[in-house]
């Protein structure tokens, strides 16, 4: 069994091979060749005031790759006021140094062994950024050359590197209430892709005239504006908080990553934190009908169209994850991982048992 960091995951992803990686997983999945869990949050109060404790897992297995995945986060969430909208934080509390909680088991499907334990957090922004890379393969105009991007987080990160993967972008402007944090990203990604990166005043001034709009954030209020939307533009949102109801009145072809959000169990007296509500069918931002809208294995899988017009406003919610994104993005790891005999490698006799459980 291997032991992995998110320093030894990194470099043995590439965000063009992870795409590939993601779209088959879905292809299978929309033709039954795959299965996935949905997500599942078990949350209850703690003594730390404003904050709850969150114990969320989700899995998937993806024969084709041999790999089965089980991603579980243990996390002291928090609903702060920042710049005037309501976020959710998660408190970095453990030792040493104050860490985050968050792992991927990855099974052999051919002898049910665990294969390697690794971190979760390059894994999580590189699995989404891929499905929303997927999505605008084919949903975004094939001429796209300018993207809006509204957040400047781990996500927003990998959102730009999905984007930039599939569409020849010319500019990127990209917009966050917090300077610092704006600029820092726009050096680092105007270094590390060579692509002209702008920052931008304001949203509105990050979102004027693009060709793809973005919104990457952990607010649990509204970022888009449905003004912004013009003809012939692709939305793609990682939070199902970002976009408000009038939004969807705009869209001419909306895909999901998943319509079942699985379920929050919520014990009593909990502090009210947005964002957690997975298993309310009547949440999804607003979206009419959301029984009826296509998913992205069934965009991938053929029996959903992509972009039919230049003109069309398409978009991806891509607000809820799935296992399945793990054993895809999982299985390069593994895979790359035992090529190049990196992480620290443990007796199998630890994670194996001789009694039947």
């Amino acid at each position: 069994m291997i032991l992995l960091t998110n320093e030894d995951v990194e470099p043995l992803l590439s965000m063009p091979e992870c795409i590939e990686a993601i779209e088959a997983a879905f292809r299978d999945l929309g033709n039954e060749d795959a299965a996935d869990i949905p997500r599942q949050d078990a949350i209850v109060p703690i003594a730390r005031e404003g904050a709850v404790y969150d114990l969320k897992t989700m899995s998937g297995s993806w024969p084709r790759a041999g790999i089965g995945a089980i991603r579980y986060n243990s996390d002291i969430v928090t609903g702060p006021i920042v710049n005037g909208k309501p976020r959710r934080v998660k408190l970095h509390l453990s030792e040493p140094g104050g860490r985050y909680n968050g792992q991927v088991l990855l099974f052999s499907t051919d002898t049910g062994q665990l294969l390697a334990m690794l971190n979760d957090g390059i894994m999580q922004r590189t699995r989404v950024g891929a499905s929303s890379g997927v999505a605008a393969k084919y949903l975004a105009r094939s001429d796209a050359k300018t993207l809006g991007l509204l957040g400047t987080g781990l996500q927003a990160g990998g959102q730009l590197e999905a984007i930039a993967a599939v569409r020849s972008l010319e500019r990127v402007t990209v917009f966050s209430p917090t300077i610092e944090n704006l600029q820092r990203f726009v050096d680092h990604y105007r270094k590390k892709l060579g692509l002209d990166i702008r920052a931008a005043a304001s949203a509105e001034e990050a979102v004027d005239g693009v060709d793809i709009l973005v919104t990457a954030t952990n607010s649990v209020s509204p970022t888009v504006n449905p003004a912004w939307l013009k003809p012939g533009m692709h939305l793609s949102s990682i939070n199902r908080t970002e976009l408000a109801p009038a939004v969807f009145s705009k869209i001419g072809r909306l895909i999901v990553n998943a319509r079942d959000g699985g379920t929050s169990y919520t014990a009593r007296n909990c502090t009210p934190i947005g964002g957690f509500n997975q298993n309310d069918r009547n949440s999804h931002s607003g979206i009419a009908a959301v029984d009826a809208i296509p998913e992205l294995k069934d965009l991938v899988s053929g029996k959903a169209s992509g972009r039919e017009a230049a003109q069309e406003i398409t978009c991806f919610h891509n607000y809820q994850g799935l296992g399945l994104q793990f054993a895809a993005v999982g299985s390069i790891v593994y895979r790359e991982a035992v090529k190049r005999k990196i992480g620290l490698v443990l007796d199998d006799r630890y994670f194996t048992q001789d009694v039947h459980p």
